[in-house]
């Protein structure tokens, strides 16, 4: 039963059975009500080719003072629920509703709970069980990826070092990743911080191993109130244009009903670790303080649907993006 449970609740830990070269993370995203505290804490596991190259860890990036941490634990100290997503590395609990805090080392002691409400979780139907859609049936992906909760509100606090960060009222973002690498290259963005409520937005774009070849891949949507828009290589829309120079992405979709557009400038950021055959071995720059200008227009009419501007936008570029250029 886990087999089937975990192909359509993909936030469940998905690598009861890996054993080496695999990879699995949770990406939570907490911004505070005034935005002046902007964090990702990212729990995971990593598999390398032995035994001995084996850990759970839990990454926290601090935004606006580029800080991260990585705190590293022997992989004996990762628990999983088998029936629903609950994830524990030592006294750390990672939830859809929430998440518990012990995190300490010789330099950093972050403590803390935080409980999410009002959770707008990602929609699935039979045939597509999570954001990839389609390709979550195929068995030999290099990378997966997931959306847990595209937005929720958030209660609680936080402590670091004795100092309280109050994230009450603040909203919050939950995405994973699994597999045994990476991409070699991609770009990344989401915001759910827009002036109006109810929107968020989410895109990426990725050079994906397949047979002896690759092919370009992408995901993206758009949540406007209670109507989610998907733009994905599998429903058939098409990139027409993407170009990324001095730090901003310039891109626009293009499916049967909607144009997409998307103009995004690159922040400062910190240096997360990324997997590569499992093992948490790449250095990549994540920055969770960026901007993305969004317009969506009817195809026929060519009117704007929707104009806003997303802050505090998660943003990673990485790679020889060049290849993934239309003009």
């Amino acid at each position: 039963m886990y087999l089937f449970r975990k192909l359509w609740n993909p936030e469940m830990f998905q690598g009861q059975y890996k054993r080496k070269n695999y990879f699995e993370g949770w990406y939570y995203k907490l911004i505070d009500s005034p935005k002046k505290n902007v964090w990702a804490i990212i729990p995971g596991v990593a598999y390398g080719k032995c035994q001995d190259d084996r850990h759970a860890f839990v990454q926290v990036i601090e935004a606006n003072s580029c800080k991260v941490h990585y705190f590293k634990y022997d992989i004996n100290s990762f628990k999983f629920n088998n029936k629903d997503f609950h994830v524990q590395i030592e006294n750390n609990h990672f939830y859809r509703n929430g998440i518990m805090l012990d995190l300490r080392d010789e330099n950093s002691l972050i403590k803390g709970e935080l409980s999410f409400n009002n959770i707008v979780p990602f929609p699935k139907k039979f045939f597509n069980p999570g954001i990839m859609g389609p390709f979550s049936f195929i068995p030999f992906m290099e990378c997966y990826h997931g959306i847990v909760n595209i937005h929720h509100e958030i209660e609680g606090r936080i402590f670091e070092n004795n100092t309280e960060i109050d994230f009450t009222s603040g909203y919050g973002y939950i995405e994973k990743d699994w597999g045994k690498s990476f991409p070699e290259a991609w770009i990344w963005l989401q915001s759910n911080h827009f002036l109006q409520d109810n929107v968020s937005v989410m895109f990426s774009i990725a050079k994906i191993p397949w047979f002896r070849s690759h092919f370009t891949g992408f995901l993206s949507f758009l949540r406007i109130d209670n109507e989610i828009l998907m733009f994905a290589t599998y429903t058939g829309a098409k990139i027409k244009k993407l170009k990324y120079k001095n730090n901003i992405l310039d891109v626009s979709i293009s499916s049967p009903k909607y144009i997409l557009e998307m103009k995004a400038k690159f922040s400062k950021g910190g240096v997360l670790k990324a997997p590569k055959n499992g093992m948490m071995d790449r250095d990549i720059s994540e920055s969770i303080t960026s901007a993305v200008k969004v317009k969506l227009y009817d195809s026929k009419s060519k009117k704007v649907v929707f104009s806003g501007e997303g802050l505090n936008t998660g943003f990673e570029v990485v790679g020889d993006v060049e290849q993934f250029y239309f003009n």
